[in-house]
């Protein structure tokens, strides 16, 4: 009963992080389309004057450096959320042998004659034990795997924050840069004070 309730537990989660990926997934697409729809836009654009140009040149830029911090922040969310469901795995797991353990450490202060009449059902939550340590072994063992994967990634990852950090002051510029052409836009339109 207990591993049915398990294994429904888990085609739930699992079940749950395929909708997370295939959302995360169909957004990446959705993004990529408003992309392409944008630069369709921008050449269709006509420049009444050089501050409208500047600005449409700044939002531009800001547009895409904000989308682009965006999508690194959706890859950094999956990211967390594959960690996040290895570790629940493992936590069930652990969880499982614990309880077996006390299971057993019950059944044997019960005494032998009760060992002797529930041998059977004793052997199956050792069968299980053991399933359970292996598959265990086999995830500890990927997680070195991965750890060492992820040192070697860390650099990048420190140069990939180095140029989201760049990213980001480009598009304080790009702000600034609007700031400004909206002023001169305005004062366009303003009637100069006569002396």
């Amino acid at each position: 009963m207990a591993e049915k309730n398990d294994i429904t537990q888990k085609s739930k989660q699992d079940k749950t992080m395929s909708e997370i990926s295939e959302r995360l997934g169909t957004e990446t697409v959705n993004q990529i389309q408003d992309i392409v729809n944008q630069q369709r836009q921008q050449n269709t654009i006509q420049y009444q004057n050089a501050q409208h140009k500047q600005f449409s040149t700044s939002v531009e830029s800001l547009v895409n450096s904000a989308r682009e911090q965006q999508m690194a922040s959706e890859q950094q969310i999956q990211s967390t959320l594959n960690q996040a469901s290895t570790s629940l795995m493992d936590a069930r797991r652990l969880e499982n042998l614990f309880n077996s353990a006390q299971q057993l450490q019950q059944a044997a202060q019960l005494g032998i004659s009760n060992l002797q009449m529930n041998a059977k059902q004793y052997k199956q939550t050792i069968n299980q034990m053991e399933k359970d340590c292996h598959e265990q072994q086999v995830a500890m063992d990927m997680q070195v795997i991965q750890s060492m994967q992820q040192a070697v990634s860390a650099l990048a990852q420190a140069q990939n924050a180095i140029l989201q950090s760049q990213t980001i002051n480009k598009m304080f510029d790009s702000i600034t840069k609007c700031e400004d052409s909206l002023t001169q836009i305005e004062q366009m339109g303003q009637p100069t004070a006569t002396m």
